[in-house]
């Protein structure tokens, strides 16, 4: 049974004009990423894997084309995400510790998040449940920033991220700070909650352990996405 697309890009590209230059940061773009799948994006420093992170995450607009969520426009040129609708795509920074308040503890961060995302939920379950799901002891949830290990820090903003309960995650370069054994690790819990919770994962990534584990690799070069292949196992 075909999974369904959580995030469809319909030829969507982004040019950045400098007074009568233009300059194409990623040409028309067809890609989505269904439910429960993990789609690696790699490619060189400046080929555009980021510009087609941002237009996932709603931080950028398309020049040309839209961006789809579910059977909903996410973003075109002239509007980006509701604020209702911005905790459906979360996305986990490549220093962990940027997505998390240095001053509070890993929960008070987390409880932060729900307030402004979504008011009135059960906080104490859903930061339990993300903080599970991403592997997190829930002893650290007690801890600031600065008392973490690499690996913890990155779980603890993974955690962060799912508290939200979104329907995508972009993370980028999730592993590049980590040691082998710890990326690994880190690896199986992404890999794992998109699974379980039914969630588009998307992963800028220059490993390619990481990416040869993924349901698919899409190469950016020179903002154009050049492929679209099953990973090896």
């Amino acid at each position: 049974m075909t999974r369904p697309a959580i995030v469809r890009l319909i030829d969507a590209g982004v040019v950045h004009r400098h007074g009568r230059h233009e300059v194409t940061a990623l040409h028309p773009t067809r890609l989505q990423l269904r439910a429960g799948e993990c789609v690696a994006i790699t490619g060189r420093s400046g080929a555009g894997k980021t510009t087609l992170a941002e237009l996932m995450l709603g931080l950028r607009r398309p020049t040309v084309g839209i961006v789809m969520l579910g059977e909903r426009v996410w973003v075109d040129r002239r509007r980006g995400p509701s604020r209702a609708a911005r905790r459906l795509v979360q996305g986990v920074p490549q220093d962990a510790g940027a997505s998390l308040v240095p001053s509070m503890t890993i929960y008070q961060s987390m409880q932060q998040a729900l307030r402004r995302l979504d008011p009135g939920c059960d906080a104490d379950g859903r930061i339990a449940a993300a903080a599970a799901d991403a592997r997190l002891d829930r002893g650290l949830l007690a801890r600031r920033p600065r008392e973490l290990s690499g690996g913890q820090a990155q779980r603890a903003a993974i955690s962060r991220a799912l508290v939200a309960d979104p329907a995508v995650l972009v993370a980028d370069e999730p592993t590049s700070a980590l040691d082998r054994e710890t990326a690994s690790e880190v690896v199986d819990s992404l890999l794992a909650l998109a699974q379980r919770r039914s969630i588009a994962l998307a992963v800028i990534t220059h490993d390619h352990d990481f990416a040869r584990r993924c349901d698919r690799v899409v190469v950016v070069r020179d903002g154009v996405v050049t492929e679209v292949r099953e990973a090896v196992a």
